[in-house]
């Protein structure tokens, strides 16, 4: 059928209403609603974006880290206090904490080279709170007085080899309750009679754990009380050190280091242990056999041991002459 073009209108026929499409009454209305929320989210996207505040000089005496100014001018470099809409970095100068128990108020901060945090709390059972603290280089300086124990909470995440160091009088006892995270050397370094304690659990640190005596002198503590507290990483124990661990360690690609002694209350596997330089051989030592060789670097009365497993390769090794075996003998029979 041919149509011809008409000077009439085409007439067209009712059609039942589409439930899909909105009265004309309400798109104005959901147009208004959409594009206040597009304003609002420009308005908020400036404050999702933190900006980055370096320290400008160290903290005197009696200023804290989450104050604008201390002697000499502003604390932080855009002039105001730590807040939550930036992250923070230290390098050069020193952050005091305060005296009491607090947190830090900034998104994040971070301890870059040359840069330290002084922790300074006026009496026992502080606890100062990061809860992003990045140590890029940086150092945790433990300045509290003598007899009294100081509480590090919150997340810790090691960029670079970075210091943790209590050095000044002696028994400067703190526990780190942060998390730990990261593959750097984290470094501890501890004055005569001083300790720190690693309280958090299942940690994902795979570094390592170096830990130095900084004087000759008594003996200086090092423990890991919660589950998994030191993560899958290497452990160096230098001189002067006393080491104890509440769980049993499972790394069996890491490397324990012992100069220092050791309490050996628990089973822990490794994939190398040197003690005082020797290298023990695969195989599993029990608290016995270790004192008999080694009594100056194990506490009398242990109970644990240590295992040290065959590298990967020695399994393949190993995995390769039963495979070889097994053709030879499957040979054998079949002839």
């Amino acid at each position: 059928m041919t149509y011809r073009s008409t000077p009439f209108a085409i007439m067209k026929l009712p059609q039942k209403p589409d439930s899909r499409l909105k009265s004309s009454a309400a798109i104005p209305s959901a147009f208004k609603c959409s594009a206040l929320a597009m304003a609002a989210c420009g308005l908020a996207a400036p404050m999702l974006n933190a900006a980055d505040v370096t320290l400008v000089r160290s903290v005197s005496q009696g200023d804290h880290w989450n104050e604008a100014n201390t002697s000499g001018g502003a604390i932080w470099s855009n002039g105001e206090s730590a807040s939550a809409a930036n992250d923070y970095f230290v390098s050069g100068f020193t952050l005091r904490t305060t005296t009491s128990s607090s947190t830090f108020n900034g998104n994040s901060l971070t301890l870059q080279s040359g840069g330290s945090l002084l922790l300074k709390p006026g009496d026992a059972n502080r606890t100062h709170t990061i809860d992003n603290l990045i140590l890029d280089g940086g150092t945790i300086n433990h300045g509290q007085p003598s007899n009294s124990n100081t509480f590090i909470a919150g997340a810790i995440t090691l960029l670079s080899d970075s210091l943790y160091t209590a050095t000044g009088s002696s028994y400067r006892n703190a526990t780190i309750s942060a998390s730990v995270s990261g593959s750097s050397v984290f470094n501890v370094n501890l004055g005569t009679s001083d300790d720190l304690t690693i309280s958090s659990a299942s940690n994902s640190f795979s570094g390592e754990w170096r830990v130095t005596q900084s004087d000759s002198g008594n003996v200086s503590d090092f423990f890991a009380t919660g589950n998994g507290a030191l993560g899958n990483a290497d452990v160096t124990i230098g001189s002067g050190i006393k080491f104890d661990v509440d769980y049993d360690i499972a790394s069996s690609t890491k490397t324990l280091a012992l100069d220092g002694i050791m309490i050996l209350d628990q089973d822990h596997t490794f994939g190398i242990v040197q003690i005082d330089g020797d290298t023990l051989a695969a195989g599993t030592y029990s608290f016995a056999d270790l004192n008999t060789t080694y009594d100056a670097f194990f506490e009398d009365g242990g109970t644990g041991s240590l295992t040290v497993v065959p590298e990967p390769s020695v399994y393949a090794l190993l995995s390769g002459l039963l495979a070889f075996a097994w053709i030879a003998v499957r040979r054998r029979v079949s002839e």
